[in-house]
């Protein structure tokens, strides 16, 4: 990967994590693949749309931010993002603080970087709340 398009991946995901501190579903359309999901495997099997994540975004409120480890691979225009977060967050008014192994994917589609997937697993998070509209 060129180095240009590196600085391009690092500055787009600096655009993700301010869109979801400074809860921007204006930035978030930006940013987010038109296919966007969030995907869950724990405490229970959750696929959240990309609709459905900008009506939640709003109410996702996260008081503290600490991203502990990153590591990024990219290939083509392919990247994947694996990182371990501390974050203190209320969701839909419900506490989701914790420590979490998120991954993003990445794609490139020809424009610009949008992260196509987020898989978040929390390993001391409490329970999601209800995310049915």
């Amino acid at each position: 990967m060129q180095r240009v398009g590196l600085e391009e991946l690092t500055d787009r995901m600096a655009a993700f994590d301010r869109c979801v501190l400074d809860r921007d579903v204006s930035l978030a359309e930006q940013v987010l693949d038109e296919d966007y999901a969030l995907v869950l495997v724990q405490p229970l099997a959750v696929l959240m749309p990309r609709a459905r994540w900008l009506e939640v975004l709003p109410d996702y409120v996260v008081h503290d931010y600490e991203i502990q480890e990153q590591i990024v691979d990219v290939v083509g225009d392919v990247a994947a993002v694996l990182q371990r977060v501390r974050m203190s967050a209320t969701v839909l008014g419900e506490d989701r603080s914790g420590v979490f192994v998120i991954s993003d994917v990445w794609r490139n589609r020809g424009d610009q970087w949008h992260v196509w997937r987020r898989h978040s697993t929390p390993l001391t998070a409490g329970a999601l709340p209800s995310t049915d509209a």
